[in-house]
């Protein structure tokens, strides 16, 4: 049987630590990547980052993790982005001007709406309402799971009809987990997430091959 190895992206976008600690933590082989050199011995990849959509994008395209990211999910190979990662996957984010992302998944990430009387960034537990898969295997619906961010991505963009989307309520209702195929979106960081995030974590490299 093939052992999973786990690739982490590094591009210097918020700290890596806590996912290296969880993934030690599940017993899993990991690499760090710097840079996007293709790695056959890779089974699964993940995108964290916290900061500037527009900032991020711009680094990534510039540094050719865009086309490597794509040619990953090309060879069917499991996909992860987390936080601002997640925001990452969606065409574009308003963050400091408008700019491209990845486009895994239609619609675009805005701030939360400054009218709702809530306390923007968003930062502690909330639960995630999940859509049924195999990614939730063993995990209770609404369990909590942490979050910080300020940007989102609101229930009310229209997504293609094979996406599946999880929903928190944070004075809104926005998109905390998307999937489709292999490829996974997590607002939240399970990583940080504590019994639920492992598990997750966990279900992302023994159940998605």
């Amino acid at each position: 049987m093939k052992k999973n190895k786990i690739g982490i992206i590094n591009c210097e976008f918020g700290n890596i630590a806590s996912l290296i600690n969880a993934i030690k933590y599940l017993n899993y082989d990991y690499e760090i990547l710097n840079k996007p050199e293709k790695k056959k011995n890779l089974t699964h990849l993940i995108l964290p980052g916290v900061g500037s959509f527009n900032e991020a994008a711009k680094k990534l395209r510039r540094l050719g993790w865009f086309e490597e990211i794509k040619n990953f999910i090309g060879e069917a190979k499991p996909f992860m982005g987390i936080c601002l990662g997640m925001q990452l996957m969606f065409e574009s984010g308003s963050e400091n001007g408008d700019e491209k992302g990845l486009g895994l998944f239609s619609g675009k990430c805005h701030q939360f709406q400054k009218d709702l009387n809530i306390n923007i960034p968003h930062i502690g537990f909330n639960l995630v309402n999940y859509a049924e898969s195999k990614i939730w295997k063993n995990i209770p619906n609404n369990s909590p799971f942490y979050f910080v961010h300020s940007y989102r991505i609101s229930s009310k963009e229209k997504l293609s009809s094979n996406c599946i989307a999880s929903k928190t309520i944070y004075g809104e209702e926005f998109i905390s987990f998307i999937e489709k195929d292999k490829i996974f979106g997590a607002q939240f960081h399970p990583e940080k997430s504590h019994k639920a995030g492992l598990k997750l974590i966990k279900n992302f490299i023994e159940e998605i091959k």
